[in-house]
């Protein structure tokens, strides 16, 4: 009796205290930024804060920048002192704002566009910026926006081809999409997607070991099921320099159709992200994991270059060749998170050379002229992306 009432007295003291305002209720702990860091790349400044914990993010934009506010968010010491070095990106400013708070503010007078990703295990948020040519925001040198799908061709650099130009043959690996249990997309006709990539890879093969001399391995080379590991194990194992993976595509309405390339990245728009569940075997659905946010920050840069020059110089060149003789829609170059583009080790990409659901282009595809076609115009683009990888004579 006596310890309640000491209790039931103790209640009253902390209640009568809290709404004096003498003690206040513990807010929950905030997530610490516990470093900043940039990173200079060639063609755009990745910004990253380190944090503690998961972070709720808004972005808000007006006609002069960009506001992207971290909630429940306080910056370490090792975060500010990183803020105040000289060779701190200026088109972005980093500040502890009010109620607990972080505010990243973009210039828009130095960026053309930018992209901000999360990531976890360890919690980082990280920002990318394309300069603007010229912008006097910049510390270093300008670069394009990222490539998106029907944009103009960017410049090609000319990195080396796996640190080995002149001392051993190219290799090649071609990645048939699908086969053996796994038919892939079916047409209406029953045409099957394994089949079809299959006879292109096989036609695209015989033109690079008779044109360019290369070595060329195939994924599988019949009808059998090859899982996405063993497809990336099988290229990376075999050191090859550069990854094409084929596909045939496929969509509910009937009247889609043509050609589109892809490399690896976080989805560009929503159908490129519903082509990337489907082929890496995963069914999208409203509450799936944030597939669009999957790029990785670790990869190796070259890697990342190469596959970027490496589709939009496939793009290019296959867009020509079908032209000369057939009508084809261009869907361009495009990003998603494809399992084959994001675990090799090698300049990647992944080519949809038509739509088996569309039934002209069903119809064309079962052609075996139209598949040489196709391989024709792949062949000519590995051509003039491994052309482009040559030392220039000095």
């Amino acid at each position: 009796m006596f310890m309640q009432t000491v209790f039931r007295t103790f209640l009253i003291l902390v209640f009568c205290q809290i709404a004096s305002g003498s003690v206040a209720l513990s807010a929950p702990s905030s997530v610490i930024v516990e470093n900043i860091r940039h990173h200079v790349h060639k063609t755009y400044t990745r910004v990253v804060l380190d944090l503690s914990g998961r972070v709720g993010i808004k972005e808000t934009k007006s006609q002069r920048q960009v506001t992207i506010s971290l909630s429940n968010v306080q910056l370490s010491q090792k975060a500010q002192r990183a803020l105040k070095r000289k060779n701190f990106p200026r088109a972005v400013a980093v500040s502890q704002g009010r109620s607990h708070t972080v505010v990243l503010t973009l210039k828009k007078e130095a960026i053309r566009t930018y992209s901000l990703t999360t990531f976890q295990k360890p919690n980082r948020v990280a920002v990318d910026l394309y300069y603007k040519k010229d912008s006097p925001a910049t510390v270093t040198t300008p670069s394009p926006a990222p490539q998106r799908a029907l944009k103009p061709e960017p410049p090609v650099t000319k990195p080396k081809l796996a640190d080995r130009p002149g001392r051993k043959a190219v290799t090649v690996v071609l990645d048939p999409g699908h086969g053996g249990k796994d038919p892939g997309a079916v047409g209406r006709k029953g045409t099957r997607e394994k089949t079809i990539t299959l006879q292109i890879a096989k036609h695209l093969r015989d033109l690079l070991r008779k044109r360019l001399h290369v070595k060329v391995l195939l994924t599988r080379s019949k009808d059998m099921f090859r899982d996405l590991e063993h497809r990336v194990d099988f290229a990376n194992k075999k050191k090859a320099d550069l990854f094409l993976s084929i596909h045939v595509n496929s969509h509910p309405k009937k009247s889609i159709q043509g050609i589109e390339i892809y490399h690896f990245g976080k989805a560009s728009d929503p159908r490129a992200l519903t082509v990337a569940a489907r082929e890496n075997g995963m069914k999208l659905e409203d509450d799936a994991p944030p597939w669009q946010f999957i790029i990785a920050d670790k990869l190796n840069d070259q890697k990342i270059e190469g596959s970027r020059n490496f589709a939009w110089t496939a793009r290019t060149r296959l867009v020509t060749a079908l032209h000369k003789d057939y009508t084809v829609k261009d869907h361009g170059v495009k990003t998603a998170p494809f399992y084959v583009l994001r675990f090799t080790t090698m300049p990647s990409i992944l080519a949809e050379v038509g739509f088996l659901s569309n039934p002209g282009e069903e119809k064309r595809l079962r052609n075996e002229t139209f598949q040489k076609k196709l391989a024709q115009g792949i062949y000519e683009g590995i051509q003039a992306y491994l052309k482009s990888l040559r030392p220039s004579a000095s």
